[in-house]
């Protein structure tokens, strides 16, 4: 969650953590060596007493406020989202122009699911039902499989995430990060599963001096799809640590490309670290065939476990080549920003659904939660050996005009972010 602007909003949110009887958990700060970038804080929400670290909720920030606000507003996602009571429908009982059945999402291929093995079967057995959510053109009531909104996974599909999801002070600044974040994983995945070569662009001194100081390296990637009217920024890279490299990759949209830059620089940081870190806490020995990770932990950490596989990866094969910025931004206000998102989807006839899931106790502390999600934006996925590729082999050319003709798709190495 980015900074807050209301000043109510950020004294009540300081205010959710209690160990005893907060929605949240004590954050945590997390101790950086001399290999880390030393300006940059990074804090933690646990999920539970026992494990303090195990898929804690993260954030990160120039200054200790802004990074335990961050964290705080991750953890409060996550608990909406897995505590929200959603109103539930059989699929039988929904007109058919008011559904969008889990057959038109991009999840599983045809093949896929016609294995014998196929794990994932729920998503589109009749058990599974449906919740409402809202049209972002016509807000128009529409349902959509419950485990596309909900983190809590009641009909064990293996399909719920946090992409989509974002916090904020106000329902329409909540809408408009949770957007952005389904556009930075779709530029992500398009690029990743096509084997395109990311487009480098020139990284500012302040970044790059920042990493060369500490013997790394860093690289900033210019993913912004067509349709985007927002910079989409990745920055990748390592940074040793007692002579191991630890490596990452960070993702970000937001209205101006240095605001994406930024906060991408800032992700990225926090994936080096917590490649350093992960394995004091876990036995990663079982980590060697990439095909079979099945977590975003895994993830996040393979490159660092297998160093020597990093350099060939396709993305980074034209790293050396800068390429001018495809489009800067401009600041504008949240109603301006939802404003031009909306036109900009409606003319690339990309359908994308919202629904508000605060919980009482979320509202009463100033903030709103937003679920977004989009049958025809590329989903993350953490399972190597089932993938969530449907139906994108086709839409390469109507994200990036520029892409050669003939891609290797789909590239089944897996993407490094956590």
């Amino acid at each position: 969650m980015d900074n807050l602007t209301n000043p109510l909003s950020q004294i009540l949110l300081l205010q959710a953590p209690n160990n005893r009887h907060g929605i949240t958990l004590e954050p945590q700060r997390a101790k950086v060596s001399l290999s880390d970038v030393q300006d940059i804080v990074h804090m933690g929400v646990p999920s539970s007493v026992k494990s303090p670290w195990e898929s804690a909720a993260g954030g990160i920030g120039r200054n200790e406020e802004d990074a335990k606000l961050a964290a705080i507003g991750e953890a409060i996602e996550r608990y909406s989202a897995t505590l929200i009571e959603l109103p539930l429908r059989h699929r039988d009982s929904i007109t058919t122009d008011r559904i969008v059945t889990a057959d038109k999402w991009c999840l599983f291929t045809k093949e896929h699911r016609e294995r014998a093995d196929f794990p994932f079967k729920n998503i589109y057995s009749d058990n599974c039902m449906y919740t409402n959510v809202y049209d972002l053109q016509t807000n128009k009531e529409t349902w959509i499989p419950q485990p596309l909104v909900a983190l809590r996974d009641d009909y064990k599909t293996g399909i719920p995430t946090s992409s989509g999801l974002a916090a904020g002070p106000s329902s329409y600044q909540a809408l408009l990060r949770a957007i952005q974040e389904l556009i930075e994983r779709d530029a992500l995945m398009m690029t990743w599963l096509h084997s395109i070569p990311a487009r480098s662009i020139e990284t500012p001194t302040f970044y790059k001096s920042q990493v060369k100081e500490l013997n790394g390296e860093m690289w900033a990637f210019d993913l912004t799809p067509d349709y985007s009217p927002f910079p989409v920024i990745a920055v990748a890279g390592g940074i040793p640590k007692k002579g191991k490299w630890r490596y990452s990759l960070g993702v970000a949209c937001r209205e101006t490309w240095g605001a994406a830059l930024d906060k991408a620089y800032l992700e990225w940081n926090q994936g080096v670290l917590f490649a350093g870190i992960y394995e004091k806490y876990v036995d990663t020995s079982y980590l060697k065939d990439p095909f079979k990770l099945k977590s975003f932990d895994e993830h996040a950490i393979y490159y660092s476990i297998h160093p020597e596989e990093w350099n060939d990866l396709p993305f980074f094969k034209n790293r050396d080549q800068i390429c001018e910025l495809s489009i800067r931004g401009k600041e504008m206000t949240c109603e301006q920003a939802l404003k031009t998102i909306k036109s900009s989807l409606n003319k690339s006839s990309i359908n994308l659904y919202y629904r508000d899931i605060t919980t009482i106790d979320a509202c009463q502390l100033g903030i709103r939660v937003v679920r977004v999600a989009s049958p025809d934006l590329a989903p993350i996925f953490a399972h190597q050996e089932w993938p969530l590729i449907d139906k994108l082999e086709s839409k390469l050319h109507s994200r990036y005009s520029w892409a050669p003709k003939n891609t290797d798709f789909p590239n089944l190495m897996p993407h490094p972010l956590g």
